[in-house]
């Protein structure tokens, strides 16, 4: 073998172990981070499963104490007038409340029916584009576009009447 293939084959050889020990390298760092990750997994696992049980608990106890408190409140005949007290005044509020919303609206509707019947006669010459009086400009208009549509259309059938009688008689005459 001459020098030349000999130094082409230790640079091969050098360069296939290189990327040997490249690939090597990038598989060991891809296995560190799938067992650091399985290792994450099963505490997340653990620490949700604790976390749950905890809460479950946490309910379990929180149920207990509320009979608890239930059956206390109704062997004390004090605490059932308060508790009766306190839903009669709710629903008292409550109704009051609807009623007061009911009037509200009642008043804002009859003011708002006041404004409309006093102010829009005069916006028309107040404003040119008044809002209140947009919809019956719209119709006056209508109307009369369909007025002037009729008229065109009778005018057309005038004109057209009196050229057929007159080519009527040219005809006969011929």
């Amino acid at each position: 073998m001459t020098k030349a293939k000999k130094v082409k084959s230790s640079v091969k050889t050098a360069r296939n172990e290189g990327l040997e020990i490249a690939r090597k390298i990038w598989l060991a760092g891809v296995g560190a981070y799938g067992r650091v990750y399985q290792e994450a997994a099963g505490r997340v696992e653990k620490v949700t499963g604790a976390a749950n049980e905890l809460f479950d608990q946490l309910v379990e106890k929180g149920e207990q104490v509320e009979d608890l408190v239930r059956s206390s409140i109704s062997r004390n005949e004090t605490a059932g007038k308060v508790s009766e007290y306190v839903e009669k005044t709710t629903a008292q509020v409550k109704a009051a409340s609807e009623t007061r919303m009911n009037d509200l609206e009642e008043r804002f509707e009859s003011v708002r029916k006041t404004v409309l019947e006093k102010v829009s006669p005069f916006m028309d010459k107040v404003a040119p584009l008044n809002i209140f009086a947009i919809g019956s400009q719209i119709e006056a208009l209508t109307a009369k576009i369909e007025a002037l549509s009729a008229e065109v259309e009778a005018l057309k059938g005038a004109k057209a009447a009196p050229a057929k009688a007159a080519k009527k008689t040219e005809d006969e005459a011929s």
